[in-house]
């Protein structure tokens, strides 16, 4: 379930909070839907690499960062990780059915996303793309969950920006495994983007972050929320070319600072649609 290593959950969770903050209204409904999906948040993650482990045993076995996972070095048995599944999706369940029913009709329609991510990388080049799409979709079913008033074209520009978002982490998060999926004859957009990678993942963090700022004009943010979303690229920018800089020992650190750039986010967007800065 990886609950040692939060920063899975919080990824997970931050796409959410940032459609549920995006409108202006700051009551309970606001709070119990911030409990609900955080604790969703968890549930479903877990659940997402419990799928990925049951999947990937035989693989885990032949990755040095993989090996000692519970799975791949039979300290559990398959049965009881598919217990663990089903205690996980059941309690995914109970929270759905807590949300509206358009939240629940998209909520199962994601379900084949997560199922099929773990296999994505035995035949798709872009892996990635299948995580954040699934990763993000959260951020949907909290918009629609809290009835927002808003244009729904406005949380498609920011599902956009998230996915971006997250093939960028996931793809430097990739990196860590380049050589053994090269033998394995896995993909990855770490392998596809080869020699071209840090020009191509500054090119989407721009991508990301353009997109961002496009989402607050559609919401009508002030100046403000430019300036932030400005700043905060330009830290993430400085990450990738000056503290990372493709190596493959600082691809961990790169990935765990995300929480960083979300929680940025998340108090930029508070500040310009709560408290209209």
């Amino acid at each position: 379930m990886r609950l040692d290593r939060p920063i899975g959950f919080l990824l997970l969770f931050y796409p959410i909070s940032f459609s549920l903050v995006s409108q202006s209204n700051y009551d309970y409904e606001l709070l119990k839907y911030f409990i609900l999906f955080f604790i969703g948040s968890v549930v479903m993650r877990s659940a997402g690499c419990v799928i990925n482990d049951i999947l990937d045993k035989k693989i885990d076995k032949k990755v040095k960062r993989t090996q000692s996972r519970p799975l791949a070095s039979s300290k559990l048995t398959i049965l009881k990780a598919c217990v663990t599944l089903i205690i996980l999706l059941l309690i995914g369940l109970l929270i759905l059915i807590n949300l509206n029913i358009p939240s629940i009709v998209l909520g199962f329609l994601i379900i084949p996303l997560v199922i099929l991510y773990p296999l994505a990388k035995r035949f798709f080049a872009l892996p990635q793309l299948i995580l954040a799409m699934t990763y993000n979709w959260g951020c949907m079913i909290g918009w629609v969950a809290i009835g927002s008033p808003y244009n729904f074209n406005n949380i498609f520009i920011l599902y956009l920006s998230l996915v971006i978002w997250t093939i960028v982490y996931d793809t430097i998060y990739a990196v860590q495994d380049e050589e053994e999926d090269r033998k394995m004859n896995l993909y990855s957009t770490a392998l596809l983007f080869g020699s071209k990678k840090l020009l191509i993942l500054n090119t989407l963090i721009i991508v990301q972050y353009f997109l961002l700022i496009v989402f607050g004009y559609k919401m009508h943010y002030s100046i403000i929320f430019y300036l932030l979303v400005a700043l905060i690229s330009l830290l993430n920018l400085g990450d990738i070319n000056f503290l990372w800089k493709n190596e493959v020992r600082k691809s961990g650190l790169y990935f765990k600072r995300n929480n960083y750039y979300g929680f940025l986010i998340l108090l930029s967007i508070i500040a310009c649609s709560q408290f209209n800065v």
